[in-house]
């Protein structure tokens, strides 16, 4: 994810401990894992998803969110799955994903 302007550690840190994002009575978005890419470039891993959930936690910061890439869904690699597009999954992450769900 790219930002419009850099991000400091401290946010970085507070963005990992889970953020206020104004919605409903939920609270704090759970931890996530964050990673610095680089001044303004990050690596999100929510283990949750509310609605626009990167994009309201960089606007809990002043940022602005002008590049986002959806790399993964769960155990689903993305690759080069282009924009709008969908593909069937494999057996074997289609049995991976059900066990993580208890099903």
């Amino acid at each position: 994810m790219v930002f419009d302007s850099p991000i400091s550690d401290a946010q970085i840190k507070e963005m990992r401990s889970g953020v206020d994002i104004g919605d409903d009575q939920r609270g704090l978005t759970k931890p996530c894992g964050v990673d610095r890419l680089g001044r303004n470039r990050v690596s999100i891993r929510l283990t949750e998803g509310r609605n626009r959930q990167i994009r309201r936690m960089a606007e809990a910061f002043g940022l602005r969110v002008v590049r986002l890439k959806r790399i993964r869904v769960m155990n689903v690699e993305l690759g080069d799955l282009p924009k709008g597009e969908w593909r069937y999954l494999t057996k074997m992450e289609e049995k991976t994903l059900l066990e993580s769900l208890n099903l």
